[in-house]
Formats: C-alpha cells, structure tokens, sequence
C-alpha cells in the first residue's frame, strides 16, 4: 500500500483531479521517464516511481506507480477500468512509431477491504494507434469493494522496473520532450 495504512495526498493534486461519485478514480499516477540519453540501437527505458506526501507526517516516499479506486456503492455489483493509449508518443511533429509502454507487476492492495474481495488485476501492452482499449483492472460481482490501490510493482524496488517504454533503434529521435495521453475509463458493470 503507497501509504502504509495511512491516508495519502499526492505531491502534486491538482494534475489528476479525483472523478466524484460513490464509484470513483481517487488518483492515477502520472507517468515519467524522465531525462534520458538518445540512443541509435533498441532501448528499454524504466518509469520513474511516484511520488506521495503521507498525511500524518508530511513525509514525502517514493512509491511504485499505482491508481487508487473506491467503490461506496453498496450494491456490489463490480466494475471494471479500462486504459487506452490514445496515440503515440510524440515531440511536435516528432513520433516514436513503434515505440511500446508496458504495465507489468500489477498488484491490488487495500487497508479497508477483505482479501477475498480483491480485484482482478492484468498486465497490459498499450496500443499506441489509439483504437483498442485494455482492460487494467476487473471487480466481478461482490469485488473490488472499498478503496483499493492497484500498484505496479508490490514494493519499490519491484516498482522501479514495472513500467516501460521500449523504444527501437531504427526511429528517428529528436531531443525534446515526448508525450502521449493515457485515456482510462472506470465502468460501473464488470463487462
């Protein structure tokens, strides 16, 4: 759990503002890769950790890269949370065509809620043409009740090689800052 049983606050929240409602996306992290150097051959570049303020100290740790859902429904009726990447990374008219972003690790966990009601959680390999959504996580009927905090990574050193971005040798680089948009879509029925 990011917060070792205590409340969290993300370092920066107005970046990923919390959806409302008693099924909701309490925070998704940003994800980084930080600088890194050019390279003319096939390269794996690592996600860096997240970064959370714990409430009752104000401390801030590092913390693998997670999203935080609840669900105060109270009718059981699980969910499911989809993540579409909605086109390749890019630097003005730049593009890493072919470049692949992998989720790995994933690992759910909650301080409120009982083991047997956890979530299904998946591995998922984004589709940077924007067409295909993956499903991320799945809370069939009597799952995924409460708060729950899906990590990629179970601690922070499994964190550090959970996401990635392979990128090949063959695609032109620029320097600059390459961006895409991750589009994630929380459904109040499991399918």
């Amino acid at each position: 759990m990011p917060g070792d049983g205590h409340e969290i606050t993300p370092t920066d929240p107005d970046v990923n503002p919390p959806t409302p409602g008693p099924l909701s996306i309490d925070y998704i992290s940003n994800i980084h890769f930080g600088k890194q150097k050019i390279a003319g051959n096939d390269i794996r570049y690592f996600a860096d950790s997240d970064h959370i303020k714990l409430d009752a100290t104000g401390a801030i740790k590092d913390v693998p890269n997670f999203i935080q859902i609840t669900d105060d429904r109270g009718n059981n009726a699980g969910w499911r949370l989809t993540v579409r990447q909605d086109m390749p990374f890019t630097n003005g008219s730049h593009t890493l065509n072919g470049a692949v972003l992998k989720l790995s690790n994933p690992k759910a966990d909650s301080v409120t809620a009982k083991a047997r009601n956890k979530p299904l959680v998946r591995e998922v390999t984004l589709d940077s043409s924007g067409k295909n959504a993956s499903e991320a996580i799945l809370a069939e009927e009597n799952q995924g009740i409460g708060t729950w905090v899906h990590l990629y990574g179970a601690d922070a050193v499994i964190g550090k090689k959970s996401i990635t971005l392979d990128v090949p040798g063959e695609v032109p680089k620029v320097e600059g800052v390459y961006r895409t948009t991750l589009v994630w879509t929380l459904g109040d029925v499991p399918s």
